[in-house]
């Protein structure tokens, strides 16, 4: 007869009483369990090349051992329950075999089950052989922040736990992702408070915080300890930053309004050294300057006024007014000239026309 660690029997009289030699007389033979003392290694001593039975959960157990197993009527996978009776306290955990090829009277085991286990190399480690519960959650804890710079937790973790064939809790497994090794806590597991067995089984995974890890401070607005504010257009939140923000925009808003384009802002002054006649003389720009409907005009000085820059819409392009010369001047009566001169030239044919 051998059980988990919950207690449940798995032999005679309890759950899997089917497995077993049946009696004359309806009575059960207690099924026989796989017990043995081993000396423990680490992976790193193995013959061959195993560097990566480091990140799972599987063991190397010698020949022997599979031919005793292969007696026993087992419950499969083949799962085992690993002791060190010599620790203070007892250590124990739960482990799956990937190989039967150790040397006699040896099994290799992963680092972290060495230090789980609080082993040194050679010390005897007892193995039995049970039978858990498929699991349905597991609840792990990260032992560094740096598990959070993974993108994707659920792949890498998926493609982790298939070296691994149950959970114990309080266990520190590692696992290996991109050439850096990540230490995961075993908090909690479900149906079975202590160990499960998780090869083929939909298993739910979830996560603590890691170890390390501060929440960040979410700062209240300064003022009030409510959350109402105005609802016209010019409030803002009382903090140094919306003050900081306001400042930034008024100082654009009067940067912006000093360098706009403002047409025909200069005045006109002649030559002629008549001050009266300066004072009230006009350029031929203001002439050219004729303002439609739409524009404004203001005064920039007290002898003349100017109109403003157009508020013309986006993708509109402004080349100026069209020139409207004083009357009377020159320009006036050449413009009248080309006019009546436009389309006055004769044609010339280089072939003179035959009579018939």
């Amino acid at each position: 007869m051998y059980a988990d660690d919950d207690g449940d029997n798995f032999g005679f009289g309890g759950f899997g009483g089917t497995f077993g030699h049946q009696r004359p007389g309806g009575l059960r033979m207690r099924q026989r369990q796989f017990s043995r003392y081993y000396s423990a290694y680490p992976v790193a001593a193995y013959p061959g090349n195993k560097a990566d039975a480091n990140y799972g959960g599987k063991i190397f157990m010698p020949a022997s051992a599979l031919e005793e197993l292969s007696r026993l009527e087992i419950v499969y996978p083949m799962l085992f329950k690993l002791e060190n009776d010599e620790a203070a306290t007892s250590r124990r955990t739960h482990c799956g075999v990937l190989e039967f090829t150790a040397e006699e009277g040896r099994v290799y085991l992963p680092q972290w089950m060495m230090e789980t286990l609080d082993l040194l190399p050679g010390s005897p480690v007892k193995v039995l052989n049970v039978a858990l519960l498929h699991g349905s959650l597991v609840k792990l804890q990260p032992q560094s922040t740096d598990f959070l710079d993974i993108s994707d937790h659920r792949a890498v973790l998926e493609n982790a736990l298939r070296k691994f064939s149950a959970m114990t809790v309080g266990d520190i497994v590692t696992i290996e992702y991109n050439n850096r090794e990540y230490r995961i806590a075993v908090l909690e597991t479900k149906p079975s408070p202590s160990a499960i067995n998780i090869v083929e089984t939909d298993l739910s995974v979830d996560f603590a915080a890691p170890v390390g890890y501060v929440e960040p401070n979410v700062r209240a607005p300064s003022g009030s300890s409510n959350h109402s504010m105005a609802v016209d257009g010019n409030s803002r939140p009382s903090s140094s930053i919306a003050k900081d923000i306001r400042q930034k925009e008024e100082a654009a808003k009067s940067e912006l309004s000093s360098s706009r384009f403002a047409a025909f802002r200069g005045s006109g002054f002649r030559l002629s050294k008549d001050s009266k006649a300066n004072a009230s003389a006009t350029s031929l720009r203001s002439y050219a300057s004729t303002p439609d409907n739409n524009s404004q005009v203001v005064a920039t000085d007290s002898s003349q006024e100017q109109p403003v820059a157009l508020d013309l819409p986006i993708g509109t392009l402004f080349f100026g007014y069209d020139l409207v010369p004083p009357p009377g001047s020159e320009l006036d009566d050449n413009t009248d000239k080309s006019e009546a001169d436009k389309f006055q030239g004769k044609g010339q044919v280089l072939r003179q026309r035959r009579k018939r």
